[in-house]
């Protein structure tokens, strides 16, 4: 699937929509730079089940070697990569 990183951000932020509002964050606020780990948006259990709904939406499968886990959710790090992967994998296929 070719996604562009406004394409997965937009998904992301809504699947997250529930616990964005439980931590008091406006959608409209958030910049690339924003952690939603560290700001409380989503914890370890969170994280992997985000990665599990972007892998099977954008068709990553279990891609995610090359990724700085210093950045895992990093909001705009992470819908580069994701994007990115993306179009990799569209590129691959036969």
């Amino acid at each position: 699937m070719n996604a562009t990183e406004a394409d997965v951000r937009s998904f992301v932020l809504a699947e997250l929509e529930t616990s964005l509002r439980e931590a008091g964050m406006d959608v409209a606020t958030l910049s690339d730079d924003t952690d939603l780990f560290a700001e409380g948006v989503i914890d370890s259990l969170g994280v992997v089940e985000l990665i599990a709904v972007v892998s099977d939406r954008y068709g990553i499968g279990d891609e995610w070697d090359d990724y700085d886990p210093d950045d895992l959710l990093v909001l705009g790090a992470f819908c580069r990569y994701v994007a990115h992967r993306a179009g990799t994998n569209e590129r691959a296929q036969p």
